[in-house]
């Protein structure tokens, strides 16, 4: 994966990974944050540089592919949002679990 180009000053630009919208660095928290378009699962995902950076290096340190982490944030963030979408619980509302 080659290195990908970072837009600034998008006002309408949001993490898909961590959902940011604004800068978090305390001198730039009025700016937007800094993102780039990235494949994932054959679909583009907006992602900011951070969260871009930390993917990178858990990449390096697994000795992984950068899609390959990609792939995997995106599979847990989806079934994180379904358990949300749930409500309660690990079974929703009509577990029988003790």
């Amino acid at each position: 994966m080659e290195r990908p180009s970072f837009k600034y000053n998008n006002a309408s630009a949001s993490c898909h990974f961590c959902n940011r919208t604004h800068n978090p660095h305390p001198e730039f928290q009025h700016e937007p944050i800094v993102t780039t378009r990235l494949i994932v699962n054959q679909k583009e995902q907006e992602g900011c540089i951070n969260c871009y950076y930390e993917m990178l290096e858990v990449a390096k340190s697994l000795n992984t592919s950068l899609p390959r982490v990609l792939d995997q944030k995106v599979n847990l963030l989806r079934i994180f949002n379904k358990q949300n979408n749930r409500g309660s619980g690990f079974g929703g509302p009509n577990c029988s679990a003790p």
